[in-house]
């Protein structure tokens, strides 16, 4: 297939893929909104950020304490923690629990649950459906999160297109697969990459 041909894919592809994905990386998380009092740092809108990433508040409140290794305590909408700390640091473990418990590993979606099965807490993603060990969560901030143009990867087929593509969501790229039908798993070449979006090519079948 010509490069002009991939580039004519991939404007159609960037009409026809799914608003919500659009929509849910639009996602903006508050900023924390601090104050203090005497040796304790107070987040005001505590409450606003956990409805925002649609998490339990005693949740996020146990990782921050963990984090800080230093006593928390819910007041209301407000979050104190009993001694001096930054914007900055707070701004961090707020991305790092987002990271570790909100966004989905494969699409980086937010829109996830916590699923239990058996002794196993699971992370779950209704956008691509992907569900994965919590406790892997920080290991794949550290993973390669970038496609690359001929590179060859494993993905799984989760959509098909109006033209009778196969779609897919990995690492947080809307892939276009000709050929490939919905429910395979199928190792593909990636031909072109362009805003978030990529045309790639089956090379086999799993």
């Amino acid at each position: 297939m010509a490069q002009n041909e991939y580039e004519e894919l991939l404007n159609r592809a960037s009409g026809i893929f799914s608003k919500s994905t659009q929509s849910e990386a639009r996602l903006k998380i508050p900023d924390p909104d601090i104050i203090r009092e005497g040796k304790s740092t107070i987040v005001r809108n505590f409450q606003d950020i956990a409805d925002m990433i649609n998490r339990d508040p005693k949740h996020i409140s146990k990782f921050l304490m963990k984090e800080f290794g230093i006593g928390v305590t819910i007041s209301g909408r407000r979050l104190i923690i009993n001694r001096k700390v930054t914007y900055e640091q707070i701004s961090s473990k707020i991305s790092q629990y987002i990271d570790s418990y909100v966004n989905c590993y494969e699409c980086g979606s937010p829109d996830t649950e916590f699923l239990k099965v058996g002794r196993t807490n699971l992370l779950s993603c209704k956008a691509c459906g992907a569900q994965h060990p919590i406790k892997l969560a920080r290991e794949s901030r550290f993973e390669e999160t970038q496609l690359e143009e001929g590179k060859q990867y494993v993905v799984e087929i989760t959509e098909k297109g109006s033209s009778g593509e196969g779609r897919a969501m990995f690492r947080g790229y809307s892939l276009f697969v000709p050929g490939a039908k919905k429910g395979e798993t199928v190792k593909v070449l990636i031909k072109r990459i362009k805003r978030g979006m990529a045309i790639a090519e089956v090379v086999d079948k799993e």
